[in-house]
């Protein structure tokens, strides 16, 4: 499991690196045709839009996997391990619940929105929507595995389905990774 999750985060880390490289082409040709040409194309901004919304989708659905989005743990640090462990499946719970929740809803808006097109790229809006869809579906996914993982944790059996972080990526927001 840890190397088809590490295959999974790597693939999408470099799909990751061609949105970032295709917003940063399109807004330099953008720069230098405004204000070379005195001409914006009208597709540039929607593209780098729906590249940026891309990007942040499927970064938020990796950043899940490693329990890396910003917290704040004031209390939960002082929290003994068992408690920790019970916080953790509750908040899983919850991530399901709502990733769930928000995949079902997301898909019937983006194919609601496939008759709506974007002005400039011509493009059906559905496009961009699912971006939404892939990125609660990936968090959503990445919260089972983490609870099948606590669910083992609890039972004090040591589970190993999550490869390392820095394997992925250089950096982290925890506290504890600080140390």
């Amino acid at each position: 499991m840890p190397k088809v999750l590490l295959a999974l985060c790597r693939a999408i880390s470099w799909v990751q690196l061609a949105l970032l490289l295709t917003m940063l082409g399109v807004m330099a040709s953008l720069v230098f045709t405004r204000y070379l040409f005195s001409y914006s194309p009208p597709w540039s901004e929607e593209l780098t839009r729906f590249a940026m919304i891309w990007l942040v989708m499927l970064g938020g659905g990796v950043l899940s996997l490693f329990q890396d989005h910003i917290t704040l743990t004031v209390f939960s640090d002082n929290f003994s391990p068992r408690m920790k462990i019970l916080r953790s499946f509750v908040v899983r719970i919850i991530l399901i619940a709502t990733s769930a929740i928000i995949v079902v809803t997301g898909i019937k808006f983006a194919n609601g929105m496939a008759a709506v097109y974007a002005w400039g790229l011509q493009i059906h809006m559905g496009l961009p929507a699912y971006s939404v869809v892939a990125g609660f579906a990936l968090t959503l996914v990445f919260n089972l595995i983490l609870l099948a993982e606590d669910i083992g944790n609890l039972f004090g059996i040591k589970t190993n389905l999550i490869p390392r972080q820095d394997q992925v990526m250089d950096g982290s927001f925890r506290t504890q990774d600080d140390l």
